[in-house]
């Protein structure tokens, strides 16, 4: 099996114990430190030369952070002097290899190799498929005690932490905490592939916005609780729960009803088809979790408008209320 880079090394970030975010544009690799951040971008397809390090800057000069080309083709030597007056490290082939191998001998002294779980039993992979395996379901932290209670998820981001990110994007004048509703299900289903006997399962949560009915998988889990002190606007759901249902049934169906492409390993080669995916019939489930409230900072400034997600840091796209 064929094993992402990026996947590998978010991966062995997470079993340091180093918090890896979930920020777009989704192919940096967004590491978080104590001592600040650092934006990792893998290119693999062209030898890096100056031009493109003076791009790679332009692309990024609105995020502050420690900054890393791994150069899998290689770099010129007027990329790595651009480099050096940019502020953007660039690594080699045989330097990000030394640098990967540190990183597993310290995972194999701390008896942690084993999680990385590079390979996969199956034969038949669909690629670029919102699936989840028992290790990553997404889950709320905390014990659920009834179906259908409402909490409030975590803010994580403070009014400052959230102001300093707003600063890249709008001079803000008013900020304001902004709580979102949102009916939560938990979802499970059998996925079949075309041209094939295997079925693959599948499950995570499926978040409906109670105000403009748009719906997101959530991959991550969220501390939650009864209440929290910063000041904040409630806003109250738009559609019942019913309505929520009926919008989750067609989504979780229509989600998982595609193209994709589909790797089937051979002895001696890989072949890469498009197959259409859709849930076996009579497989899908869904659990009314209850109603979460997710915090939102929104600012707004002479530039516009910028809404954060106060429990994730990410930068959320388009008017959600």
């Amino acid at each position: 099996m064929m094993v992402d880079l990026r996947d590998l090394m978010r991966k062995i970030f997470e079993l340091k114990g180093v918090e890896v975010l979930d920020r777009e544009p989704y192919e940096y690799l967004w590491v978080k430190y104590e001592e600040g951040l650092e934006l990792i971008y893998i290119e693999d397809k062209e030898v890096v030369d100056g031009n493109y390090v003076i791009n790679f800057s332009r692309d990024t000069e609105q995020i502050n952070a420690y900054k890393s080309i791994i150069c899998l083709k290689g770099y010129t030597s007027d990329a790595k002097n651009m480099g050096e007056k940019l502020n953007i490290e660039l690594l080699d082939r045989s330097e990000f290899a030394r640098v990967l191998g540190e990183f597993i001998i310290e995972l194999h002294e701390k008896n942690k190799l084993m999680e990385l779980e590079l390979l996969e039993e199956e034969d038949v992979e669909v690629e670029e498929l919102e699936t989840e395996d028992e290790d990553t379901i997404p889950i709320f932290l905390e014990e659920v005690t009834g179906e259908g209670e409402e909490r409030i998820i975590k803010p994580a981001i403070s009014a400052e932490e959230a102001s300093a990110i707003a600063r890249n994007y709008v001079r803000g004048f008013h900020q304001e905490l902004i709580l979102l509703p949102y009916f939560i299900y938990e979802y499970s289903l059998e996925l079949v592939i075309e041209g094939t006997l295997n079925t693959k399962p599948i499950k995570g949560l499926l978040a409906i916005n109670a105000i403009n009915k748009r719906y997101e998988l959530w991959k991550k889990g969220y501390e939650t609780t009864t209440k929290i002190e910063i000041e904040n606007r409630r806003m109250e759901p738009a559609i019942s729960v019913e309505d929520s249902k009926n919008i989750a049934e067609k989504v979780i169906d229509q989600e998982f009803s595609r193209e994709e492409e589909v790797k089937i390993e051979g002895e001696n080669v890989t072949i890469i088809e498009k197959r259409k995916t859709r849930p076996k019939k009579g497989s899908i489930k869904l659990n009314f979790i209850g109603l979460y409230y997710l915090p939102v900072w929104v600012i707004e400034g002479k530039d516009g408008m910028i809404i954060i997600n106060a429990a994730s840091g990410e930068i959320i796209k388009g008017n959600l209320y």
